[in-house]
């Protein structure tokens, strides 16, 4: 709260001088912002704990007794909690208790799913518990959708995960699990429509960890090489990732986190395949490369489009996105350059990889500054340190090979500091004539 209070107290200072507030009215704003909101209270977050474990003991007191309750009698427990859950629900939220209200609507899904699992270990339904979970899912995504309650929303998000893992598991679900993908898009038009930012992250990470398990079993058909299907997983996740980008040019709600996430992933992956170049390629990591291309070249034309678009909305830099895509490229390019190496990457083949990915963090960075995407820049600042840690390891030896490398880091981290400067000098030089108009305007 008190860094808010700071950057908006700078940022009035610098819109009363610039004519944008009136001045009069600045003492009145940081009073306004000051003042404590009601939002997430320890009430609210207790209200809703204890509800649950109500619930919960209720359902274990049922279960302890199972046998000893007629079905017909367990069927009515179980429908008498569900809708006086409900009924109890809408009275809350007409009354204006809107944090009871989430907290009944959340046990009421709760006790929507224990009554399935009930249900089904009554009647030895075993077979049926991956389905049961999704219909608790959707359940539960309809309640939220109803009643607009966030927590609800959470927890349908996260049931919706949880059946996709249980169905990759399943030994009867062969192949990739291609029902998840409807069920992750309606939990994220959900979380856009309800501003449910928690929902957008469990989605974000349910989506790449499909991804990585849709490339699993790529890799397991097609027979394709590790260092394959690698280049795969960062092409893969770096159109997933300028797809977020292009959403979130449209202002669309938690399309950066998207971004942040498949970002991040991409980075972390492209930083790993260097390893199996540097002398840990052996020739059973490579094949003929037919499967690798059906899925490599559409990754690589979509990125490609991403970029086009990106630059054509003024979004990109033409060498910020020529970076981004060469590397791509480059990386894509690995599995079929490497193709009839025994042994291990040629160093001049390295040394330009590293390059593309020092290139590509570089560029994430000067985004991130440009576009005010505190996310995207960090990701980049820990990848450009990564990849120096990298470099480190595998060139330098001894004290003076340690200090020559931290005088080269330190020319470039100044480097870097200097065209930041630039960057911000001129986004200043060119927001300054439309200032001045405006002042003179109102004078």
């Amino acid at each position: 709260m008190m860094g808010y209070l700071q950057r908006l107290t700078q940022d009035l200072d610098r819109w009363v001088e610039a004519g944008l507030v009136d001045g009069g009215k600045r003492a009145a704003i940081l009073a306004d912002a000051a003042r404590p909101r009601r939002g997430a209270s320890a009430l609210g977050a207790l209200t809703i704990m204890g509800a649950v474990l109500l619930g919960l003991s209720a359902l274990t007191f049922i279960g302890a007794n199972w046998e000893m309750i007629p079905r017909l009698l367990r069927f009515g427990l179980m429908l008498g909690l569900l809708w006086t859950c409900l009924l109890a629900t809408g009275q809350a939220f007409k009354r204006d208790a809107k944090t009871l209200g989430h907290a009944l609507a959340l046990l009421g899904v709760v006790l929507f799913g224990a009554a399935i699992m009930l249900t089904a270990q009554t009647f030895n339904m075993t077979s049926f518990r991956n389905t049961a979970v999704l219909v608790w899912a959707v359940a539960g995504g309809l309640t939220a959708w109803q009643v607009g309650s966030r927590p609800v929303l959470i927890l349908a998000t996260g049931l919706g995960a949880l059946w996709a893992g249980l169905e990759a598991g399943n030994v009867h679900v062969p192949g990739t699990v291609w029902a998840y993908l409807p069920v992750a898009a309606a939990s994220a038009f959900l979380a856009v429509r309800m501003r449910s930012l928690v929902s957008v992250h469990l989605v974000s990470l349910a989506l790449a960890i499909w991804t990585a398990h849709a490339l699993y079993v790529w890799q397991d058909r097609h027979a394709v090489g590790a260092l394959e299907t690698q280049s795969a997983a960062i092409l893969a996740f770096a159109a997933l990732a300028l797809a977020g980008s292009a959403l979130r040019d449209r202002n669309i709600t938690g399309a950066g986190i998207v971004a942040g996430w498949m970002t991040l992933i991409t980075l972390f992956a492209a930083l790993l395949i260097q390893i199996p170049l540097d002398g840990h390629l052996s020739a059973h990591d490579t094949s003929d490369g037919i499967g690798y291309g059906a899925l490599a070249l559409p990754a690589l034309a979509v990125i490609a489009l991403l970029c086009v678009l990106r630059v054509i909305a003024g979004r990109l830099k033409v060498w910020e996105a020529g970076s981004l895509f060469a590397t791509a490229l480059a990386i894509g390019a690995l599995p079929v350059a490497l193709g009839g190496e025994p042994d291990a990457a040629p160093l001049v083949l390295r040394m330009l990889v590293g390059g593309l990915i020092y290139s590509a963090c570089v560029a994430l960075i000067l985004i991130g500054s440009r576009q005010s995407a505190t996310t995207l820049r960090t990701i980049g600042i820990i990848g450009f340190v990564a990849q120096t840690l990298y470099v480190y390891a595998e060139t330098f030896e001894g004290l003076l090979d340690t200090a020559l490398f931290f005088f080269l880091g330190g020319l470039l981290l100044f480097g870097a500091s200097f065209v930041l400067w630039q960057v911000d000098k001129r986004r200043s030089s060119t927001d300054r004539p439309f200032d001045d108009a405006s002042a003179g305007g109102r004078s």
